[in-house]
């Protein structure tokens, strides 16, 4: 004899609502995204602030694998906070 489970209201709601569920997915990586970036430009600032010159800046930046990281998400990450 197997228990019986109660169906549960939330899952035929949220089958019933597909478009909620891909927005909120859309939001929650693009947030992710964002603050992926924003760590990476933080990291990349206290490397360089450390870097005893240019070119220990650009092996350090490599071994993070951050040497690649474009400018201008510095520019669109800042106007993404205010």
């Amino acid at each position: 004899m197997q228990p019986e489970f109660p169906s549960s209201p939330s899952s035929s709601s949220r089958f019933g609502k597909p478009r909620h569920a891909a927005q909120d997915f859309a939001q929650a990586r693009l947030f992710a995204e964002t603050t992926g970036i924003q760590h990476q430009r933080q990291a990349a600032k206290r490397v360089a602030e450390n870097a005893r010159d240019a070119g220990d800046c650009l092996d350090l930046l490599s071994m993070l694998g951050l040497a690649n990281l474009p400018a201008s998400t510095a520019v669109s990450v800042e106007g993404a906070r205010r």
